[in-house]
């Protein structure tokens, strides 16, 4: 995306935050909302238009305009009802703005914004001008962060609750799984899982390990040339790393993470789960349970129509003990060749299921980190600007509140909701409250 289409496109996106929030500000429930795209033959300049069921089961609808400056906007064309005007400004602070008499406007800029008019028959007028310190574009994290806007809205406590809420209740949903998920149970995560397979690689030798990192990086045993000659039985030590660790809980312990995805998967028909993982430990506790499931792990697989789940091992499968298994081998995407073939293949099964359900459907991330150039293409390529997907990160403690803050606007460049969280407990309470 060239420069100038993606600021153009992060101005959309920021315009779709600000309209929704001020339906939850306004206390319309999440569930009373419509998104659509198409069907403005009658004013060719609206962007997208909302539909809303109104508390007395009117409908409302919303025409949407958006502006990248203020100048050449005329305010007196535009004051008409079931119009939102929304208008990106130098600055906010200090100004005198349009008052309309019957439409929305919204004036914006980074985090600061004024809004003004009539939304669901009732007159608003909102503004924002928080005192800046570093980052200038962190709208997202002042809407989702400020105490005084929890329990506004009857229908969800915070905004960023109410915007899960909205797009899991209208769109088809996705778990998107990292090796985090597991971290709770004493397994590791990606970083921690390719430390031990370096320490068994080179046998424990951290000098020559070291001197090796400082050309090519961590990774060079995911050379499979390298693995052909050093005689290093990379499958098993995966196949150990992933299953036989010392586990800090039970995989029965319902106050584990992924314990509560499958509470949520139970309750949500029909959810979709893409997951990098190649252990089957998703599987194992949804076979306990009785909840029918169908695995896609190459393109000789298929989903079953009567199943509850969908998994998608997109990076390939590898259950416990078979890891002399051809079958299981040739769907594995580990070493530095099957990623290159993989990612530069867009018509490969696996990429193909990523993009499209990333750019259509709403996916909840949940135990990744997103530090793959890989995958924030694929984000990149997937944009949708009428939706978002979401991401479960924890605050580290003892980092700055500034660094949440900045990866918040980070995130949102590619779509991405951030989910703070202290504990990873809190994933689960999440999942309850949209199942």
């Amino acid at each position: 995306m060239e420069h100038q289409q993606r600021e153009s496109y992060i101005l959309q996106k920021k315009a779709l935050l600000l309209q929704l929030f001020l339906f939850y500000y306004s206390d319309v429930s999440y569930d009373s909302i419509v998104l659509r795209s198409f069907g403005f033959s009658f004013d060719p300049t609206c962007n997208f238009k909302a539909i809303v069921k109104s508390k007395k089961s009117h409908i409302h609808k919303y025409g949407t305009h958006i502006f990248s400056s203020s100048v050449g906007v005329n305010y007196d064309r535009l004051d008409v009802m079931g119009n939102v005007n929304i208008v990106w400004c130098n600055t906010i602070r200090g100004q005198d703005f349009y008052e309309p008499e019957a439409s929305m406007n919204i004036y914006f800029n980074g985090a600061q914004f004024f809004a003004s008019g009539y939304l669901e028959g009732k007159h608003i007028s909102l503004k924002h001008c928080p005192n800046k310190k570093g980052s200038t574009d962190d709208l997202l994290y002042h809407l989702s962060e400020n105490q005084k806007w929890r329990n506004i809205n009857s229908s969800a406590e915070t905004f960023v609750l109410w915007l899960m809420k909205l797009f899991t209740s209208k769109l088809n949903v996705d778990m998107v799984m990292g090796a985090g998920i597991n971290v709770d149970y004493g397994a590791k995560d990606w970083t921690g899982l390719m430390d031990s397979l370096n320490t068994d690689f080179y046998q424990g030798d951290y000098q020559f390990s070291h001197e090796i990192e400082h050309y090519v990086g961590k990774e060079l045993f995911t050379s499979s040339m390298v693995l052909k000659t050093s005689g290093f039985n990379f499958y098993r030590s995966l196949n150990r790393e992933l299953y036989e660790f010392d586990p800090e809980k039970s995989f029965d312990d319902s106050n584990s993470t992924l314990y509560r995805c499958v509470d949520y998967l139970q309750k949500k028909n029909h959810t979709t789960v893409i997951t990098y993982n190649y252990d089957t430990n998703l599987e194992y506790l949804l076979k306990k349970r009785g909840v029918r499931y169908t695995v896609v792990y190459d393109d000789n697989s298929f989903s079953d129509q009567e199943a509850q789940v969908d998994i998608y091992h997109v990076h390939g499968l590898l259950p416990y003990d078979r890891y002399t298994e051809r079958k299981y081998l040739d769907s594995l995407v580990f070493t530095e060749e099957e990623y290159y073939y993989l990612y530069n293949n867009p018509y490969s099964w696996n990429i193909a299921k990523q993009l499209h359900d990333f750019k259509f459907n709403v996916c909840v991330f949940i135990g990744i980190s997103l530090t793959d150039p890989d995958m924030k293409r694929l984000l990149e390529l997937a944009k949708n600007y009428l939706k978002f997907n979401f991401i479960f990160l924890k605050k580290e403690k003892g980092y700055s509140e500034t660094v949440f803050r900045d990866l918040t606007s980070y995130f949102f460049t590619f779509d991405l909701i951030v989910i703070w969280i202290d504990e990873y407990k809190e994933i689960g309470d999440y999942l309850d409250k949209l199942a």
